[in-house]
């Protein structure tokens, strides 16, 4: 697909970058840390405030054990076979709160490929082709996102990665038949969608050839095309826009509401629509922060 880079100015020069905090890391759903701001009613906030006093650190004396437990007794109920089916359907509606995260960030924990500590699924979250999946640490999976990296008893292949501190907004669909990468800080906004494989209405090898966009139509009828696609760190995808089989979004890039995604855009890309997209110049700051390369040179 053609590439949208021409002529791309160094914008991340106006730009601070801060070094991203690193990950939690360990076995167990939930760290220490989001533990200790749960307790103190800062579950959705940043570290910054959080203390550890004598009765936190004394109330994590019984909850941590408990979570082991717990995570353990659901770890390996969903390796057995006909039990896992009922209990991925008992999680995947729990309602919303601390322990409906739990079960279900201990159930995907023993079905994915990979799953960072401290991310949390949401309630009606649907995940196909489990092992063909990763998802880094601190994300949020919202509300009845659909993962679709394809089921191995149908023979279907597929690949989704998903960076650190990433969020998928409610609804979103990311169809990862073609290789789907997310990297770390990335937001797709609600209702979002992602293929990396689809049917087409156009087969150059045959281009008087009339076919079928529905799946179901028999595999002579149909043309399908595939090709990985890749958001990277920082990049934002508004609400209800399509991205489409090859597409790169570069860093930072900004993608508007109801975007059409059927070329790649280089990093700090400002892509507009609704429709088919196109670049609206670059995403730069309102004011340059003083530690900014740029802002940096210019000094005496």
């Amino acid at each position: 697909m053609q590439d949208n880079a021409a002529a791309q100015p160094d914008v991340s020069l106006s730009w601070y970058i801060a070094p991203k905090p690193p990950p939690p890391q360990g076995w167990l759903v939930f760290s220490r840390e989001l533990l200790l701001r749960g307790l103190q009613g800062q579950a959705e906030g940043s570290a910054e405030g959080i203390r550890a006093t004598a009765k936190s650190n004394f109330l994590l004396t019984f909850i941590v054990p408990a979570l082991y437990v717990i995570q353990g007794i659901v770890f390996a109920l969903a390796k057995v076979p006909l039990v896992n089916k009922s209990l991925e359907m008992a999680v995947t509606f729990w309602p919303r709160g601390a322990l409906g995260f739990l079960l279900r960030g201990a159930y995907w924990k023993a079905r994915l490929k990979k799953l960072g500590q401290d991310t949390l699924i949401d309630r009606g979250v649907e995940i196909w082709g489990a092992g063909n999946i990763e998802i880094g640490a601190a994300c949020h999976i919202d509300t009845y996102v659909r993962l679709a990296a394809g089921e191995e008893g149908f023979g279907q292949k597929g690949e989704i990665i998903l960076g650190d501190y990433v969020h998928l907004g409610p609804g979103a669909h990311v169809a990862g038949r073609g290789s789907v990468r997310i990297d770390d800080c990335v937001s797709l906004q609600a209702r979002v969608h992602v293929y990396s494989a689809s049917n087409t209405l156009l087969k150059m090898a045959e281009p008087g050839k009339l076919l079928s966009f529905s799946h179901t139509a028999p595999a002579g009828l149909q043309h399908t095309i595939e090709g990985p696609v890749r958001i990277e760190e920082y990049a934002s995808v508004g609400f209800a826009s399509l991205i489409l089989p090859g597409v790169t979004i570069g860093r930072a890039a900004v993608v508007h509401p109801y975007c059409q995604i059927v070329t790649s855009f280089p990093a700090f890309a400002n892509v507009v629509g609704p429709g088919r997209a196109k670049q609206n110049g670059w995403r730069k700051p309102m004011r340059m922060d003083s530690r900014a390369p740029a802002a940096s040179a210019a000094q005496p």
